[in-house]
């Protein structure tokens, strides 16, 4: 595929428009070592999904999620599990239908928890200490000689008191030595 169209998938991928079958092909391009530089951090989001989609579910989890989410915004509270699965970890099942917009607000708070994660992993993954500040050979030469004349205008500073004491204990040398006589 090319990279026109990788990025064509990504664009239906972030809105939500690609079959299983396109997300799998973003997968295994991302799984590939020759990955553009522009398209790294899509690299990382599809490995962490790699990740994430490893890991086993148990087998009636889907059906407890789907009771619980279907029954939100119930008022009276029973339980939807048994009592030995509720010795795990206990789910309650409301009466009431949930309304819209409990639905869409907890999307968006989804959304803005994920997107607040992935910003913040791009400001932490850009603050390198050691990445190169020069975008040219030319440009670290200067920056180098600007370094190296600061260097050697303080230790020139540093190095005036001294070379100015030496010579008043040259000059006091020759005074003594005119004064004394042998």
């Amino acid at each position: 595929m090319t990279i026109e169209q990788i990025q064509s998938l990504l664009s239906r991928f972030y809105e939500g428009q690609t079959t299983p079958d396109e997300e799998r092909l973003l997968a295994d391009f991302f799984h590939r070592e020759d990955v553009p530089e522009d398209l790294q951090q899509d690299k990382q989001l599809f490995l962490m999904l790699a990740q994430i989609s490893d890991q086993e579910m148990p087998a009636d989890i889907a059906e407890e999620i789907t009771a619980f989410v279907n029954n939100l915004g119930q008022t009276e509270i029973q339980p939807l599990i048994s009592e030995d699965k509720q010795r795990k970890g206990v789910l309650f099942r409301l009466k009431t239908p949930p309304k819209m917009w409990y639905r869409v607000a907890a999307t968006v708070a989804i959304l803005l928890a994920i997107g607040g994660g992935v910003l913040f992993h791009q400001r932490t993954s850009t603050t390198d200490p050691f990445r190169d500040t020069c975008k040219t050979p030319e440009e670290a030469a200067a920056e180098l000689h600007k370094a190296n004349a600061m260097i050697t205008k303080a230790s020139q500073q540093c190095l005036a008191p001294t070379h100015n004491a030496f010579e008043q204990v040259e000059d006091t040398k020759e005074i003594i030595n005119r004064h004394i006589t042998f």
